[in-house]
């Protein structure tokens, strides 16, 4: 009886400690600038440089050229002027840089912030760390729970067309899914046109196999950042 208990309590004893090693998950820009919040925030964001100045933005299209991001202004996050660490690595198109990041500073009142002031939200004070979203398997996101709302990365087949999008680990000819493929629904599968438009097309279906940063939440993954693959 002795070992029995010792070994439930090592098991759950392990349980415990796989919870608390899981990282929390942090707000996207989208996610804070439909709340009156002030003060001090933290989130995961890609930094957007250009020459109007830096900003957070939830979500980018790197098929444009330049790239550009998929929300309007006021989903996004005014900076201005910042300095960015070393460490921080942002990819150049142009004259355009941009990376992904955990900032923290200080959430100011809502108004008019950079040139023309179209920007509602702005974040004071900045403090950036380098941020490399983990690349995990299709099948490791749908078995594991500790993904729940965290961002990530992963290598898969986007097939969009009228009213559905799906990653698929494999396609066959046409874009067909093969038959024991996993697969997974996503949020906004159709907002990054540029991409969708650079895909093969079968009928009204758009398909290839791309690298996606996306958030996985509730069972649906939303794509930050979709790039076809090599």
């Amino acid at each position: 009886m002795g070992k029995h208990l010792f070994a439930f309590f090592i098991y759950w004893w392990l349980l415990w400690l796989s919870a608390c090693g899981a990282a929390q998950p942090l707000p996207l820009p989208v996610d804070i600038e439909t709340k009156a919040i002030r003060g001090p925030q933290q989130m995961v964001a890609f930094l957007y440089r250009d020459q109007q100045g830096a900003r957070l933005v939830s979500s980018l299209s790197a098929s444009t050229d330049p790239p550009v991001p998929l929300e309007p202004p006021e989903q996004q996050v005014w900076l201005g002027e910042v300095d960015v660490p070393a460490d921080v690595a942002l990819i150049a198109a142009g004259n355009v840089q941009y990376g992904m990041v955990i900032v923290q500073g200080d959430w100011q009142p809502a108004g008019q912030y950079g040139p023309g002031g179209v920007w509602p939200h702005a974040l004071a004070s900045p403090r950036l760390q380098p941020f490399t979203p983990e690349t995990v398997a299709l099948a490791d996101l749908l078995s594991n729970t500790r993904y729940e709302g965290q961002v990530v990365r992963l290598q898969a087949a986007l097939i969009v067309s009228t009213g559905a999008s799906l990653l698929v680990e494999e396609i066959g000819p046409g874009g067909v899914p093969a038959a024991t493929a996993h697969q997974i629904k996503l949020l906004y599968g159709e907002r990054d046109q540029a991409l969708l438009e650079r895909l093969q097309a079968s009928g009204a279906a758009r398909f290839g196999y791309v690298d996606a940063i996306g958030r996985w939440q509730q069972g649906r993954f939303e794509p930050l950042l979709l790039t076809l693959a090599p």
